[in-house]
C-alpha cells in the first residue's frame, strides 16, 4: 500500500541590527527576533521526515540549525547577512502555537534589516552555502548516500522556501518546504516480540534506484523506550534529470517461510512522503476470524451519508491481550496467562491499550504495570495523526505492527458502523457468563461485573462472534489513592479510578476524532445500544478487536 502525503512547515523569523551590542542595544535598532513555528499538518498535508520522526509532525530539536541570508534587488548575497547560523533554543506555546526560538553564534536572536533586501532561510545549516543564493542551494544540494544515522539523515533533509521574501511589518515569515522526497518502508515482520518468534528480514536487490538506497543505508529513529522505529526512511533528491521526473524503484524480497519477491516503481515529487507497507506472515491464523458478511450493508457515516464498506471484513474471534487470568478466582500462575496475541478465549476481556501504543500498559492487575495518563502519554503532543486521520496499518496500529501482524489491524470507525447496521446484539446468558457474572482482575479482592455480547450477522445467522465488555481506564487498572486516601489525579481533569463502566464495551478504532485533536473515535455499545463516539482521550485504555480485509483496495 502506498500512502502519499504532502508536507509544509511554516517558520516565522525576525530581523534586526547585528551591529548593535548585546549589552547595549539602542532603541533605534528595531529589534526583530528570529523564531520558528512547527505546525500540525492537515489530513492532506502530513509527513514524517525531519526531526523527531514520531508520527507526522516535524519539530526542531536541540542542536538543529538554520541559515538566514539576505539578497539585494539583483539577487546578490549581502555580506551583512550572509548565511547567518541560528541554533534552536526552546519552544514556547503561545495561543496554541508552538514557537521555537533561535540564537546565532554571538548570542543574538536577530538578523540585520537592510532597506530593499529580501531574505530566505533554509535547513540544515552548512558553511558550504556561504555566499550562495536560494536557487544555488536547491540546485546543488545532495543527499547522503548512507542515511542510517540520525546525523546523516538530517543532513539530507533540505527545507527551504520557494523564494526569498521581503519583511512584513516587524518580522519575516518563511514557509520552508521539504525539497527532498522521503521513501518510507514498513514491514511488520521485522520485529521479534517474544525472543522466540523469527524476525524475517526485508532485502533490496541491485536494480533498486537510487543505488544508494539499501536497507543498511535507511534510517530507523530511536524511540523513547530505546527501541527502533519500525519504519525505515530514506531521502531522495527529486530534482528532474533531463526534464524527466525521478523514478524510485524498489526491488527485493521478504524472507519468510516462503520467500516473496517485489518490484515497485514511483515517480516522486519534492515534499512528498511515499509510505510503502509490506504485510508479513500473520502471528495469529486468519482462520481465527469470522466474516459477518457486511460488505454491502448500508450504514450512515460520520458526515451523514449513506454508504457501504465495499470490502470484506474478517472479525477476530478474540480480543488482543493477556486475557486468560481474568477468569480465575485466584492469582493465576504465569503459565495460565495468555499472551498478547490473545488467549483464544472468545469470552475473555483482553488487555487495555491506549491509541497508538504497540504494547499494553494495562494488564490483569498482577504485574505492577501502571497505565498511561494525561501526563505520561507517549504522544502527548498528538503528532501521530491529525484531526480525522488514521493509524490503520501503520507502525502505531497495535494489531498490525506487532502482536498479530500480517493483515490483522485495528478496525476503522466505518467498519464498526457497518457492524452496527448489519448485526444483532444479544446479551449472553449461559450460566458461566451470565448477565451479573463477576470476573476477577487478577486478585481475589479485585473483581468487577463484565458482560458478554453475542454479535450475529443479519444476513447469515450462522456467522457470529462474542465481545466482552470491559469499560475503559484513564490511568491504572486498579483504583490508586494517595496517603490521605484520595484518588490520585490522572490528568486532564480525570482520576486513577481503575476500570470505569465495566459492563459497557469500549473498543478502539484506528480513526482519530474528526473534531477533537486529543481524542479518538471508538465503538461504545451494550446489547441494547450501539454508538460511535469521538471523544475518547488518546491516552485512555480501551479493548482491541483485530480485523483484516482480504480484498480491500
Amino acid at each position: 500500500m502506498t500512502d502519499i502525503k504532502i508536507f509544509t512547515l511554516t517558520v516565522a523569523c525576525a530581523a534586526a541590527l547585528l551591529s548593535c551590542s548585546r549589552e547595549e542595544i539602542p532603541v533605534a535598532c528595531d529589534r526583530l527576533y528570529v523564531s520558528a513555528a512547527s505546525v500540525a499538518f492537515t489530513e492532506q498535508g502530513r509527513a514524517a521526515t525531519k526531526s523527531e520522526n514520531i508520527g507526522f509532525l516535524t519539530s526542531f530539536e536541540a542542536g538543529d540549525a538554520i541559515g538566514v541570508t539576505a539578497v539585494d534587488a539583483q539577487g546578490n548575497v549581502l555580506d551583512v547577512c550572509n548565511n547567518v547560523k541560528f541554533v534552536y533554543q526552546k519552544d514556547e506555546v503561545v495561543d496554541g502555537v508552538v514557537w521555537s526560538s533561535f540564537l546565532n553564534d554571538r548570542g543574538y536572536g536577530f538578523v540585520e534589516r537592510v532597506a530593499g533586501a529580501k531574505y530566505f532561510a533554509y535547513y540544515p545549516y552548512s558553511e558550504q552555502w556561504n555566499g550562495c543564493t536560494l536557487e544555488e542551494i536547491v540546485d546543488n544540494f545532495t543527499v547522503m548516500e548512507d542515511q542510517s544515522t540520525k546525523e546523516n539523515f538530517d543532513k539530507s533533509d533540505l527545507m527551504a522556501p520557494d523564494a526569498a521574501i521581503s519583511p512584513s511589518g516587524e518580522e519575516l515569515r518563511f514557509v520552508l518546504n521539504h525539497k527532498m522526497a522521503t521513501i518510507s518502508l514498513f514491514y511488520n515482520n521485522e520485529w521479534k516480540p517474544d525472543g522466540v518468534t523469527p524476525m524475517y528480514p526485508i532485502n533490496l536487490y541491485p536494480g533498486t534506484y537510487p543505488s544508494g538506497l539499501t536497507i543498511d543505508h535507511t534510517y530507523r529513529a530511536e524511540l523513547p523506550d530505546g527501541s527502533k522505529d519500525l519504519r525505515r526512511r530514506y531521502l531522495v533528491n527529486p530534482k528532474p534529470v533531463d526534464n524527466h521526473a525521478v523514478t524510485v524503484k524498489i526491488v527485493g524480497n521478504l524472507e519468510e517461510t516462503n520467500v516473496r519477491y517485489f518490484s515497485y516503481s514511483i515517480d516522486i515529487q519534492a515534499g512528498y512522503l511515499y509510505s510503502i507497507s509490506f504485510e508479513g506472515e500473520p502471528l495469529v491464523p486468519y482462520t481465527d476470524g469470522v466474516d459477518l458478511e457486511l460488505d454491502d450493508v448500508e450504514f450512515v457515516d460520520r458526515n451523514g451519508n449513506t454508504t457501504t464498506l465495499g470490502h470484506t471484513v474478517i472479525w477476530s474471534k478474540y480480543n488482543l491481550g493477556e486475557s486468560v487470568g481474568e477468569s480465575y478466582p485466584f492469582d493465576p500462575a504465569s503459565g495460565d496467562r495468555g499472551t498478547r496475541r490473545g488467549s483464544k478465549d472468545p469470552y475473555a476481556r483482553g488487555d487495555y491499550y491506549c491509541w497508538g501504543a504497540t504494547f499494553t500498559q494495562y494488564d490483569n492487575g498482577i504485574s505492577g504495570y501502571h497505565g498511561y495518563g494525561y501526563n505520561n502519554y507517549f504522544d502527548n503532543e498528538y503528532k501521530i495523526a491529525p484531526l480525522g486521520g488514521t493509524i490503520k496499518e501503520t507502525e502505531y496500529d497495535v494489531a498490525h505492527a506487532k502482536w498479530w501482524r500480517g493483515k490483522w489491524r485495528l478496525p476503522t470507525e466505518n467498519e464498526f458502523r457497518a457492524m452496527y447496521a448489519g448485526c444483532t446484539f444479544e446479551l449472553v446468558k449461559d450460566g458461566k457468563y451470565s448477565e451479573s457474572h463477576q470476573r476477577y482482575l487478577g486478585r481475589p479482592t479485585g473483581k468487577a461485573t463484565f458482560n458478554v455480547i453475542k454479535v450475529t450477522s443479519k444476513k447469515n445467522p450462522e456467522k457470529y462472534i462474542y465481545f466482552s465488555t470491559g469499560g475503559y481506564i484513564d490511568g491504572t487498572m486498579e483504583v490508586e489513592k494517595d496517603a490521605e486516601g484520595n484518588i490520585t489525579e490522572s490528568g486532564d481533569g480525570k482520576k486513577n479510578e481503575g476500570i470505569k463502566f465495566p459492563a459497557t464495551a469500549y473498543y478502539l478504532s484506528s480513526s482519530a476524532s474528526p473534531t477533537i485533536l486529543r481524542c479518538v473515535s471508538y465503538a461504545y455499545f451494550t446489547a441494547s445500544d450501539q454508538m460511535i463516539k469521538v471523544d475518547g482521550s488518546r491516552y485512555t485504555g480501551m479493548l482491541v478487536r483485530p480485523v483484516y480485509s482480504p480484498n480491500e483496495n
